[in-house]
């Protein structure tokens, strides 16, 4: 059976509805891009909305995932010099190392800031640096389902399925 929260009917702003059980299956589906050299599981709630982009459930606020990849030359020297920098950034939160297969990686958060209504979109970031490319794994949606811990699993384990493939 599948349990219903419906938060702030009759307040602004607008009601959310949860599904507290079954919003995110926990299947997912493999993605390749032998072009751009990496390969991860997308939940399959998401569908492709371009080049690289996923669109999955409103929260209301849609949740997104997206994948942006750039030549850069000495990869592996800048992974330390932008880990350094999103670590002192103000902006950023729980920047940690993560372990990449095929590279190197870093997860990092943005800070909540004062007055953000928990509609407001948020984000989540996976940076990666390998094969004279830096990947950038955006994934998105509203603060609020962040704080309910219904989007942190799902895209953790985003995070944990990201591989550089051999060039």
């Amino acid at each position: 059976m599948i349990d219903l929260i419906l938060a702030g009917l009759l307040t602004e702003p607008p009601a959310l509805l949860i599904l507290s059980q079954g919003l995110f299956s926990g299947q997912t589906s493999p993605y390749s891009d032998s072009a751009q050299g990496y390969r991860l599981r997308l939940p399959v709630e998401f569908q492709p909305a371009g080049a690289g982009s996923w669109s999955g459930p409103r929260l209301p606020t849609p949740t997104t995932i997206y994948v942006h990849t750039e030549p850069m030359s000495g990869s592996a020297a800048a992974f330390n010099v932008h880990f350094k920098k999103y670590k002192d950034d103000p902006l950023y939160t729980n920047v940690t190392a993560v372990n990449i297969r095929g590279g190197q990686g870093f997860r990092a958060e943005e800070v909540v800031r004062p007055g953000k209504s928990p509609d407001d979109l948020h984000r989540w970031f996976l940076f990666v640096y390998a094969n004279e490319r830096a990947y950038t794994v955006g994934m998105t949606g509203p603060l609020r389902a962040f704080q309910q811990g219904i989007l942190p699993p799902v895209y953790g384990a985003v995070i944990n399925s990201f591989e550089v493939l051999p060039r």
